[in-house]
């Protein structure tokens, strides 16, 4: 299971998801902690309930959750945690025409060659989101 982080301002929340229509997807579930999206051929994809700043500090040293909040254009940021098992199935999920144009992809430093299909500008760790 892979993982990258979507990130949005202070109204971000996996309703902004739950609206949308996931291509080629076999079953949709969704309760309050999260959303999965389920494909052919055991492919999945579930978003987690968001999370806010203070839940995510913990996961840095001091300075560096500092450095990381200057790289993102929100005031109040939210992440949501987005697990999938083939990052084809990710790609599908960023390209979809319904999906928010003003989220962050946050993919811990790996090359998930997203940039094919999502703005480089709006992936951290290739180049610092700019708006």
């Amino acid at each position: 299971m892979q993982w990258v982080f979507l990130i949005g301002d202070d109204s971000f929340t996996l309703n902004h998801f739950s609206k949308m229509h996931f291509k080629d997807s076999k079953k949709i579930i969704l309760n309050d902690e999260q959303l999965e999206i389920q494909y052919d051929n055991n492919d999945y994809a579930i978003f987690y309930k968001e999370e806010n700043a203070d839940d995510m500090k913990s996961n840095f040293a001091p300075s560096e959750f500092e450095e990381y909040l200057q790289k993102l254009p929100f005031d109040v940021p939210r992440w949501i945690m987005l697990k999938y098992n083939n990052v084809s199935i990710l790609r599908k999920i960023v390209s979809e025409k319904e999906f928010p144009t003003d989220v962050i992809i946050d993919c811990d430093g790996v090359d998930l060659g997203l940039e094919e299909v999502f703005d480089k500008r709006r992936i951290i760790e290739i180049e610092s989101p700019k708006f």
